[in-house]
């Protein structure tokens, strides 16, 4: 989604905008990805849309969430009161780096928050979150 000013799940769904990021071994030699998408165009995919891009966050909080991706908002909960613990803001897209198959019953999900601390006299832009559950979040620089 591409609305950072509220928390993620507070966004209605109908103003989500995915980004399917994939890890790539080196940055691709001049007119390959512009090869591939030629390549590619008969079969009426969406390659106009496919970028090569860097792609850096800076420091983030981020907390492994073990279960359904329908209980997500437990995890991101814990990391909102997290950020809220140590002064931090949001400073950028949330995002989820799927460690387990979508089919798989247990699924494993990263779920990264890149933040910032707030100049001096500024305040989160919405309120305190009480934790509800135990999961620890992490701040990784």
């Amino acid at each position: 989604m591409e609305d950072t000013s509220r928390p993620p799940l507070e966004v209605p769904r109908d103003q989500w905008r995915w980004h399917l990021l994939l890890p790539l071994p080196d940055v691709p030699k001049p007119g390959v990805a512009e090869a591939a998408r030629e390549q590619a165009r008969a079969s009426g995919a969406a390659v106009d849309r496919v970028q090569v891009v860097t792609f850096a966050e800076g420091e983030c909080v981020e907390l492994l969430h073990e279960g359904p991706y329908s209980e997500e908002k437990a995890s991101l909960d814990v990391m909102d009161a997290y950020m809220d613990e140590h002064g931090l803001v949001r400073n950028g897209l949330h995002h989820e780096i799927y460690l387990t198959d979508f089919t798989d019953p247990e699924p494993k999900t990263m779920l990264r928050q890149p933040v910032a601390r707030p100049p001096k006299g500024q305040h989160r832009p919405y309120g305190q979150v009480r934790c509800p559950v135990n999961p620890v979040a992490q701040h990784v620089t």
